[in-house]
């Protein structure tokens, strides 16, 4: 089988390729490529389309696409099913090749566990300080299992961030929607925030820290983070305006500076001043609406 045959061996297919023979034997286990050709229990032969989809998978990894959703790709660009029922006839000699494995068992469910560790972990570490083999060790998996899904520490971030800022107030969301004043929706997502207030700070630092990053799409989590936040009370503010209910201000400065104030909170806790939670809840509810209201 020569160099134009249209057949290679593996250190042919490293070397067209790009992609280590390593990599090359992981992408089979984890079915993102057909089955090679097997003459022997340790002599096998690819073609031109395992070229093809290794080219494929080099340009999605190198956009950050996870394995899962490249392998669907892969299914639907490449019509695999259909290729391999008929090399399998045209290869009756052929040995057998082993079993794919396919998808693995319990994607999505191993996907949410990664998730669910991964957002424990930044909350508690922080990002910088979180590393994929922390991920692992909690759920007792190899990394590669982590790579199949997410391509690295800062896709998962940008999807961890959104998750934790929306679980953080699932509970209070409905209450507040409800609420049509202006003044006391912004009361009542200060009291949101009281019960989970290390968590919350725990976000914005989270926030602060990718807005430092030097990865353009994480400083855009950070960004969108801090603008998740902010945004209600942006909202909130205007349409107290609008109803006089609240004298005219910046409502972006505004709603920053309300953020600050509960953040303050962590402060007089850490300095070891006790308040309950009706003390707290009066003395924000105070400060907010004696700054803001209108007359």
């Amino acid at each position: 089988m020569g160099e134009n045959s249209g057949w290679y061996r593996i250190n042919e297919v490293e070397r067209r390729s790009g992609v280590s023979r390593r990599t090359v034997h992981f992408y089979l286990e984890q079915g993102l490529l057909h089955p090679p050709r097997r003459t022997g229990r340790t002599m096998a032969y690819y073609d031109d389309a395992h070229l093809a989809e290794l080219h494929y998978i080099r340009a999605a990894r190198a956009k950050r696409t996870p394995l899962f959703a490249i392998k669907e790709q892969l299914a639907q660009r490449f019509g695999r099913p259909a290729r391999q029922a008929a090399a399998r006839h045209a290869r009756p000699h052929a040995t057998r090749p082993p079993a794919r494995r396919g998808r693995p068992p319990g994607r999505q469910d191993m996907r949410g566990k990664i998730l669910d560790v991964a957002c424990r972990l930044f909350l508690s570490k922080g990002f910088r300080d979180t590393a994929v083999s922390d991920i692992t060790a909690r759920l007792n998996v190899g990394k590669g299992t982590f790579y199949f899904y997410f391509s690295d520490k800062d896709e998962l971030f940008l999807e961890c961030a959104p998750r934790m800022f929306q679980e953080l107030f699932a509970a209070n969301w409905e209450k507040i929607r409800r609420e049509h004043d202006p003044l006391r929706r912004l009361a009542l997502r200060a009291e949101a925030v009281l019960p989970v207030l290390d968590e919350f700070c725990a976000i914005l630092a989270l926030a602060r820290e990718a807005l430092q990053s030097p990865e353009t799409k994480i400083r855009g989590m950070g960004r969108q983070t801090v603008a998740s936040i902010c945004r209600p009370l942006e909202d909130d503010l205007s349409k107290g305006m609008a109803r006089g209910l609240i004298r005219p201000l910046d409502t972006k400065a505004t709603s920053v500076m309300l953020v600050g104030v509960m953040e303050s909170l962590q402060y007089l806790q850490a300095a070891g001043i006790k308040l309950n939670a009706a003390q707290l809840r009066d003395a924000v509810s105070t400060l907010i609406l004696s700054g803001i209201r209108s007359g």
